[in-house]
């Protein structure tokens, strides 16, 4: 499988029509054809569905397509770190991270780094940590930013030195608005979203509970991945979602956060794969990145 197919391929997966994809590549309709029998014959599977006004994927097709569209921007990412010769600090530091203010560390970093380089410039990724780990692990993102509980064995790591406090997000004329904290008693019984997050559980509600409290034995309405799309839900009344502290998202007039009792607090690391060279960028901005973590050391000790 060559690169240049890939790019056949994805080319008529965008245009989803043979004769438009071949005119974007600047070659002729009977050789993208060839080309994408060929992969389909190599492969084993048909890629797409032709019919006479487009041609869909299939679903290896769309397997594929997600495939390819990540080993392009390997490949891209590595001919641009190779041919960097330049005096002046250039790339992108492609970043992964989960919904958490403690992001700012990584922020913070990147600018004084822009600042000092604006030829570098960077990619933001925003998903859970079981996604941000998986892209993390394939080399599609450089740092991923993980909250506790994270197994960092695998990685390199740093831990930053703030936490974030746990609770729940609710309507804020909802029945549960009237509370200071939410106690096991609380939300026994109260409808809830919980995180996605496969790879380790998000909240050990037994441990938290002294044992009073099991996941099977909760109001579970659902889960989420991330807790901005799932406050569309909460301001309808239909349920509340376990969060933590400090999101945007708890900021609206029609959303209250409202922490647990007794506290929950969550620590935060940021990793990157063992054994990689880093680019000259990536390298940078580590040491940006160490440098926020002890200047924020010795002004809390």
């Amino acid at each position: 499988m060559e690169i240049r197919t890939l790019e056949y391929f994805l080319a008529v997966a965008r245009e989803e029509n043979m004769t438009e994809a071949a005119n974007t590549l600047h070659i002729t309709q009977p050789t993208l054809s060839r080309q994408i029998a060929d992969l389909e014959q190599e492969l084993g599977k048909q890629l797409f569905i032709r019919t006479n006004r487009n041609t869909k994927l299939t679903e290896e097709g769309i397997h594929l397509r997600q495939r390819a569209e990540e080993i392009l921007s390997l490949v891209r990412q590595t001919e641009s770190e190779i041919s960097d010769d330049q005096t002046d600090l250039t790339g992108c530091i492609r970043l992964g991270a989960g919904e958490t203010r403690i992001m700012h560390f990584l922020t913070d970093a990147f600018t004084d780094l822009h600042i000092q380089h604006p030829q570098v410039t960077c990619n933001l990724f925003t998903g859970n940590a079981d996604i941000v780990e998986e892209k993390l692990s394939h080399g599609l993102i450089d740092f991923g930013l993980f909250i506790e509980p994270f197994d960092a064995s695998d990685f390199e790591s740093i831990a930053l030195p703030e936490k974030d406090q746990v609770g729940i997000i609710t309507k804020s004329d909802s029945p549960w608005s009237h509370y200071k904290t939410i106690t096991p008693e609380i939300i026994a019984d109260m409808p809830l979203l919980v995180s996605s997050r496969r790879t380790t559980h998000s909240f050990d509600f037994e441990a938290w509970s002294e044992g009073t409290l099991k996941t099977e034995d909760m109001n579970i309405v659902g889960s989420f991945d991330l807790v901005g799309n799932a406050s569309l839900l909460i301001k309808r009344g239909l349920t509340n979602a376990m969060t933590l502290s400090g999101l945007y998202h708890q900021q609206v007039e029609d959303l209250l956060y409202i922490p647990l009792e007794p506290a929950q607090y969550f620590s935060c690391v940021v990793a990157w794969k063992k054994y990689q060279l880093l680019s000259r960028a990536s390298e940078a901005f580590l040491n940006c990145l160490k440098k926020q973590v002890d200047e924020y050391n010795k002004a809390n000790p």
